[in-house]
């Protein structure tokens, strides 16, 4: 990670409410000499400048990071490279992650990322998630997330069995904005809170939407 990346991670995760240790910054740098290096045998990521991999991988993830609470059972479905759970886990140590991944190759990376960072409670799954055919324990975390998997009306259903009675499920959104409140009252849920954000060093608008069982 070149001197310009490192600045923009550590001060755009104070933006953000992250306050980066130097050893989550050497984590944070290893993950991203791995991306790179994985990224020429496989596809994933489009992205290539460093700057541009903490910006828009990096700190987009952690824009959920005020969205969680230490020792939260955590699921990202369709992790891809780990994003957003793999920042959000090294930010939080103490967050109990599961990672859901479909392809194989996917999957090795996110292997080889856990055993390079040392990271503990990160369980990494090979599965594709369907609302019909559960694959893990319903009902068993505090929060749901995804990024940039499906439209929110496919996404919540996925998300929904997994969710605690008072867990959430966590809505990242970008320029596009949908319009969920029909989807929130066909599956019981309430808008909790909506948070807006301008990703750090990029004039990007971000939005998170957690959305809360109704008991």
């Amino acid at each position: 990670m070149d001197t310009e990346a490192k600045r923009i991670l550590e001060e755009g995760a104070r933006l953000l409410g992250v306050k980066l240790t130097a050893r989550q910054l050497q984590q944070f740098q290893l993950y991203l000499l791995r991306l790179k290096k994985w990224n020429k045998r496989i596809n994933l990521t489009a992205i290539r400048k460093d700057k541009e991999i903490v910006i828009k991988h990096f700190l987009d993830s952690l824009t959920l990071f005020s969205c969680l609470k230490p020792y939260f059972q955590a699921l990202d479905i369709g992790s891809g490279a780990g994003f957003p759970g793999i920042p959000l886990k090294i930010a939080l140590p103490s967050l109990q992650l599961t990672l859901v991944e479909a392809r194989h190759k996917r999957v090795a990376f996110l292997k080889e990322i856990k055993r390079l960072l040392g990271l503990k409670d990160l369980t990494i799954v090979n599965a594709y998630l369907t609302p019909e055919v559960p694959v893990l324990p319903p009902a068993s975390f505090d929060a749901v997330m995804t990024r940039a998997l499906a439209p929110a009306a496919e996404y919540i259903p996925l998300a929904l069995p997994y969710i605690k009675e008072e867990g959430s499920i966590l809505l990242m959104q970008g320029r596009k904005k949908e319009d969920i409140s029909g989807l929130c009252q066909r599956y019981s849920l309430v808008l909790q809170e909506e948070k807006d954000f301008m990703l750090p060093f990029s004039g990007i608008k971000r939005r998170v939407l957690v959305l809360k069982r109704l008991a």
